[in-house]
């Protein structure tokens, strides 16, 4: 408990000594009159504009009377000259998004259309960009000039059909802002230090009194493909449909020629079994043959009359019955 309360009282000794000193100060301000407050206010601005803070996604570029002091200062804390004689310009080292303004270009086939694009870019140089153009405004102003110009050229030399199609696959968007990249980060990184990472082109469209008329071309196209491709899907049809009865046909073709083939095996191995019986039992085989033609011919209201000799009348009137 003692070594709070010495503690306290401490405390309360060094704040009555600050309230001293500052009392002391006051005195001496009070002393110098209005030109000594002002001499001092004046002091305190200049020791304050001598410290600054660069921020972690920034980078500063320092100029002693308008002249650039490399090299360009990190993250952290520096010092330099209260100004007028130098000033720090803080470079923000983060990916910027430009969204350009729609603007109305003619293509290659005198046709208008709406072009409405966007660019990300960032500062690799700051020293350059500081020299050349100093702020974010006047960066975008530059930009701006380049991207218009550049999409101006390229959409120019396009036809307009070749962005307005149906498949919609943005080959051309693509390949066109490949292009204005291309015309676009040469410039911007040797003359402004800046890296343009992207540019793409997010709307291409018609003008409102253009639209009813390339609709109507649009469904007549879509109409000519849908009639084109059904003609193929008919045709194609007929070619399955052929092939289908050819390979029928062959089928057929091919089954019958090997049952005509069996049918000839099993007659001939029926004529050589039924060939064999015959000789080995002539007469057995010669009454199986009249009982089938008794079968054939005679039934319980046939009458036949026959000559003693036929050959018919022979086991008709017989008492013997052939064996095997």
């Amino acid at each position: 408990m003692s070594t709070i309360k010495r503690a306290l009282s401490k405390g309360d000794q060094a704040i009555s000594s600050l309230r001293g000193s500052i009392a002391k100060l006051f005195g001496a301000v009070r002393r110098l009159g209005g030109s000594g407050m002002l001499l001092v206010l004046a002091i305190a601005a200049m020791v304050y504009d001598g410290f600054y803070v660069i921020d972690e996604s920034q980078t500063g570029v320092l100029t002693n009377f308008g002249k650039i002091a490399a090299p360009a200062r990190q993250p952290g804390l520096h010092v330099k000259f209260p100004r007028p004689i130098s000033k720090i310009y803080k470079v923000d080292r983060r990916v910027h998004t430009y969204v350009a303004p729609s603007q109305e270009l003619i293509t290659e086939d005198q046709k208008n259309v709406l072009v409405h694009g966007y660019m990300l870019w960032r500062v690799t140089d700051p020293i350059r960009y500081v020299e050349a153009i100093r702020t974010e405004v006047s960066a975008v102003e530059r930009l701006e000039d380049l991207y218009l110009s550049s999409a101006g050229i390229v959409i120019s030399n396009k036809s307009r059909d070749a962005f307005v199609s149906l498949g919609l696959a943005h080959e051309d968007l693509r390949e066109a802002s490949q292009a204005i990249i291309d015309r676009i980060k040469p410039i911007a990184a040797e003359e402004y230090g800046i890296d343009v990472i992207k540019v793409g082109i997010a709307e291409y469209t018609l003008p409102a009194e253009n639209r009813p008329s390339m609709i109507a071309r649009m469904i007549s196209e879509r109409a000519r493909i849908a009639a084109r491709y059904r003609s193929e899907g008919e045709e194609q049809a007929i070619r399955v449909e052929a092939l289908a009865i050819s390979e029928h046909e062959k089928i057929m073709a091919t089954a019958h020629a090997e049952a005509t083939e069996i049918l000839g095996r099993a007659e001939a191995e029926a004529m050589r079994v039924l060939g064999d019986a015959y000789r080995r039992h002539p007469d057995f085989y010669r009454f199986v043959r009249a009982l089938d033609s008794y079968d054939a011919i005679i039934d319980q209201n046939t009458t036949l009359m026959l000559p003693a000799d036929n050959e018919l009348f022979k086991y008709l009137d017989s008492k013997e019955i052939p064996t095997r």
